[in-house]
């Protein structure tokens, strides 16, 4: 069965992933994360330099179990509805999410800087426009982009990693890579020592970064085991990214 998977997500950009031979059930729910900056230059204490996460909007349930939170306020907001809730992990902090008809962002708020006023602030600095294949999320004029990532978790593969190529330029090798139907493809060593390895594609526009682990299919444990026997390593990473035909992040 093919998959293709085009979610909208950062600074008016469209992400596309077409992938052959992927079951859906071998897709986990897909993460982006987005970090900004201002534009007139970086204090090192500033406040104005913050993140937030994206997700499916069916993620909230998973979302509110990781902070152990309890809903203390919720009001509309930019087309859709902001939830505050209390954490017990971490004790010290509040998460808020923005819920969209079909997605979400969210991210976590420390005292003084935890009021409504104060999750209201960092949600109006981008405006939301929230659709079936994804959530695109604008700046106003005093931010700039500085990361942005899309992660995807793919049964008996591992997780993938894409970053638009403007951002993420540096992690480029500067030799040649092998030839794969969407870009190049490289091993790359752990950097900690370990016996292990990810495998990086670039396209013209995008960088690929596979981290391989036995990740089972969705809603099973890891103890009912992958996709397919031999999963999890470098060799299926290396095969899952012969399956990707394109890899575009672009307006």
């Amino acid at each position: 069965m093919g998959q293709n998977s085009t979610v909208r997500t950062i600074d008016n950009q469209l992400l596309t992933l077409d992938i052959d031979g992927v079951e859906q059930d071998d897709l986990h729910a897909w993460t982006g994360h987005i970090r900004y900056t201002p534009r007139y230059g970086v204090r090192e204490t500033t406040a104005d330099v913050w993140a937030l996460e994206l997700a499916p909007k069916s993620s909230l349930g998973v979302g509110v179990s990781s902070v152990r939170g309890r809903e203390r306020e919720r009001f509309s907001l930019a087309g859709g509805e902001v939830v505050i809730y209390d954490c017990e992990d971490p004790s010290d902090a509040r998460w808020a999410t923005w819920l969209g008809p079909w997605n979400m962002a969210h991210g976590l708020f420390y005292a003084p800087e935890w009021e409504s006023a104060d999750v209201v602030a960092v949600f109006s600095r981008l405006q939301w426009t929230d659709t079936p294949e994804g959530l695109v999320a604008t700046p106003n004029r005093r931010f700039d982009l500085q990361q942005a990532v899309y992660l995807q978790t793919v049964a008996g593969v591992g997780t993938m990693q894409v970053e638009p190529k403007r951002l993420a330029a540096g992690q480029v090798p500067r030799f040649r890579g092998f030839s794969a139907p969407a870009g190049e493809v490289w091993r790359v060593p752990s950097s900690d020592g370990q016996d292990r390895e990810t495998l990086l594609m670039v396209t013209d526009t995008a960088v690929i970064r596979v981290s391989p682990w036995d990740a089972p299919r969705k809603g099973l444990p890891a103890a009912n085991g992958v996709a397919k026997s031999g999963g999890g390593t470098p060799e299926a990473a290396a095969e899952f990214l012969t399956k990707v035909k394109r890899v575009t992040w672009g307006a």
